[in-house]
């Protein structure tokens, strides 16, 4: 028996070999699957092709929404085929009905504690439409991910992901974290890490948490177990609480952190208080990123725009910022209604949600009907300022602040000036021009 598990890259996109991380919830259902199948295949287009005339007994396919349109295109794929097809992910989880038109079944949320019925179910002939549970996965029971089934170039981060902890309590309005994981956060046992550490040897990892640093007490233990691997990792976490805690900022720098991504989403107070993140407090972010610089560890700040208060000036507000305070690399996002999300529910019901076309559910559009910006405004202010925040004159002076590892700032900001400097040469939409040569 031969199951085989895709994540589906953008449809009409071509595959981008060779992209940093791989897809973590395809080698933990390689895990749980391995005591059912002979055969397990995984498939992701960001790195290899997949040939359409794969055999399989089973086909499962995790989808974010911007990969839905492909997903679904391959679940009707392997379906006229005569092959039962899954689905799960963040996309499928909340677009339930729409997604059983395109497979079998469809596996809300975390699939841990459905999958045995879900094995049981598909040996007898009889997939059921939903598998959802109402219980948290227990993450100490959780398989040894099958990262040795994963395709692509070693020499990348590729094949180096993993996770101690899920769930969070903040519920942004704009995330589905909490929604799809629960408001308790949830710990892996510290030698399960290790352990797993052990069997994948590398010296670089990325922690695919969304908070690494959420309970302290977990993070002084793992961080102490990581100190004798001498390795070297990033992850996501508060920039507020790692900050304010120096035993918890010495250990995650002796342990081997080298960088964090970090949601600071937006310079305006009011801002954060409207989309449920006041816990980030704007007065404190020069001297947070200062403290953590100092400290060794480079900082990925991720921004989103198109929240109701912004305008032009809020691109530029935001270069001056990151530029000022060294920021290693800048992830901007436009302000998006991801199905799942309390953003989404209140946008449709308002009916300023223009465009279902799931493609372009990507952060990089816009989708709904802003009360300033038109999608051509938008886009080309984000697109540009990328291309000012990787010149050569930005990346020199943001250098110093980033000294503690030189190749990997200079590398990365490398890559993002050659993929951003023709940015800077779009052809200016109508309204934009009055913000733009007043820059």
């Amino acid at each position: 028996m031969k199951l085989l598990l895709i994540a589906p890259g953008r449809l009409g996109v071509r595959a981008r070999k060779g992209k940093n991380i791989h897809q973590l919830n395809l080698a933990l259902l390689a895990g749980l699957a391995t005591p059912y199948f002979d055969e397990i295949k995984i498939v992701e287009e960001d790195f290899v092709d997949l040939n359409l005339e794969e055999s399989a007994d089973l086909v499962g396919i995790t989808m974010l929404t911007c990969q839905a349109n492909r997903g679904y295109e391959l679940g009707d794929h392997f379906r006229k085929k005569g092959i039962p097809t899954i689905c799960g992910g963040p996309h499928p989880s909340y677009v339930v009905e729409e997604s059983l038109q395109h497979f079998d079944a469809v596996v809300k949320h975390e699939a841990e504690n459905t999958w045995a019925q879900l094995m049981t179910d598909f040996f007898a002939g009889n997939l059921q439409p939903v598998y959802e549970s109402n219980t948290p996965a227990d993450l100490s029971q959780l398989p040894m991910p099958r990262k040795d089934l994963f395709q692509g170039n070693p020499a990348t981060l590729n094949a180096q992901v993993l996770q101690t902890g899920r769930g969070c309590p903040f519920g942004c309005y704009f995330c589905t974290v909490t929604v799809t994981y629960g408001k308790k956060f949830r710990t892996r046992p510290v030698a399960q890490v290790i352990e797993e550490i052990r069997r994948f040897p590398s010296k670089i990892f990325f922690f695919v948490d969304d908070n690494i640093f959420f309970d302290p007490e977990y993070a002084y233990e793992l961080f102490e177990a990581l100190i004798p691997l001498k390795i070297r990792w990033g992850s996501q976490g508060s920039l507020n609480r790692i900050a304010s805690d120096d035993k918890l900022l010495s250990l995650a720098v002796r342990s081997g952190c080298m960088s964090l991504f970090v949601g600071i989403e937006s310079l305006e107070q009011e801002t954060l208080k409207t989309a449920h993140k006041s816990f980030n407090r704007v007065e404190d972010y020069e001297k947070n990123i200062r403290k953590v610089h100092r400290a060794g560890i480079n900082i990925i700040g991720a921004f989103i725009f198109g929240f109701d208060v912004d305008t032009p000036a809020t691109f530029r507000k935001v270069q001056d910022f990151a530029i000022a305070n060294g920021i290693m690399l800048l992830s901007t996002g436009i302000l998006t209604p991801f199905p799942g999300t309390r953003l989404f529910d209140e946008l449709e019901a308002k009916g300023l949600i223009e465009d279902h076309d799931w493609s372009r559910y990507d952060g990089g559009k816009l989708v709904w009907r802003h009360p300033t910006f038109t999608k051509e405004q938008i886009e080309w202010e984000k697109n540009h300022l990328s291309a000012r925040f990787y010149s050569p004159n930005s990346i020199l002076k943001r250098f110093w602040a980033n000294r503690r590892h030189p190749l990997y700032f200079s590398a990365l900001n490398a890559v993002n000036w050659r993929k951003n400097k023709d940015h800077g040469k779009l052809t200016i939409p109508e309204g934009c021009q009055k913000s733009a040569s007043s820059q």
